[in-house]
């Protein structure tokens, strides 16, 4: 899957990211295919949000925001896709 990823992300994408995490709550176990399986999904969103505030610039890291990102694609139809 893994649409989503990019080497980093600008402080823009990091803040609407974080805010939709806010505001969706997301929970649950969730399935992404290919393999991608996130069983604690309210564990694994406040720990990108925590990361997409503070190293959202960093490459080391652009793998956990790309995959939130995909999260938020699967679940929120109004997501923004494919960024540039």
């Amino acid at each position: 899957m893994h649409e989503n990823y990019k080497r980093s992300y600008t402080k823009e994408e990091a803040e609407d990211l974080v805010k939709w995490i806010d505001t969706f709550k997301p929970s649950g176990e969730l399935d992404l295919g290919d393999g991608v399986l996130i069983r604690d999904l309210k564990k694994f969103s406040e720990q990108v949000k925590h990361i997409a505030k503070e190293k959202y610039n960093n490459p080391t890291f652009s793998g956990q925001i790309g995959l939130m990102m995909d999260v938020r694609l699967k679940l929120d139809s109004s997501a923004p896709q494919n960024p540039e």
